[in-house]
């Protein structure tokens, strides 16, 4: 007669302990597994997205409910994961796109600082910044100028972004790295303004584009 192989005589209690250890080996290799793209597809900490846009009137579009360049901005944010601060003018610039262009002239040519409501908490812990804004007659809007200059932008990264209906950047990128000298200024993005209002697919995969291209972006 074949004598089979002595087997170990394992108690309930060591049995569920094994099981226990095995669960609980498994469970933390599937969570460090799980934790590895997580960091590699991780959002660049600490952006903030800034701009100001003017609804009402604009040319090129009709009357808006949202500005395009607010458009844009939500866009970059959406696909970073980043924070917003809109500036909102004190004094609301006019719907009428004749009365804007007024006023809006008459702060270029008096080189004007319009006030713009609140303020950023906690502005140290940003390393990168946005700026964003329509381009008004060749240049950027004074109440831009009013952020710009009220914050203190040495080591942060600066990234322009615009609106315009066939200006392009005109000059913005080099009076914002004029301006703020302590900062890295890296490519801005053009985008009509009829796009960015009427095309969220075809902005959003312009915005997804240009951020790979500056490195923010996988």
């Amino acid at each position: 007669m074949k004598k089979s192989a002595l087997r170990p005589i394992l108690f309930v209690d060591e049995e569920d302990m094994i099981m226990k250890k095995l669960l609980s080996l498994i469970l933390a290799m599937v969570l460090l597994c799980a934790s590895i793209p997580a960091f590699a597809e991780e959002t660049p900490a600490h952006v903030l997205v800034v701009y100001f846009s003017h609804a009402g009137e604009n040319y090129n579009v009709g009357v808006i409910e949202e500005g395009n360049t607010a458009k844009m901005g939500r866009i970059i944010a959406e696909q970073l994961g980043a924070d917003v601060f809109e500036l909102v003018p004190v004094v609301p610039y006019p719907e009428d796109y004749d009365s804007c262009l007024d006023i809006a002239t008459e702060e270029q040519r008096t080189d004007a600082r319009p006030e713009y409501e609140g303020g950023i908490e906690n502005w140290d812990q940003y390393d990168t910044v946005f700026i964003g804004y329509p381009i008004w007659w060749g240049e950027i809007p004074n109440i831009v100028y009013t952020f710009m200059e009220a914050y203190d932008f040495t080591g942060k990264t600066v990234i322009p972004f615009n609106t315009h209906e066939g200006s392009g950047q005109a000059h913005s990128q080099r009076d914002i790295e004029a301006l703020l000298t302590g900062a890295t200024v890296l490519k801005g993005l053009a985008v009509r303004g009829s796009k960015a209002q009427n095309d969220a697919d075809g902005t959003g995969a312009e915005v997804a584009n240009w951020l790979k291209q500056i490195g923010l972006a996988q």
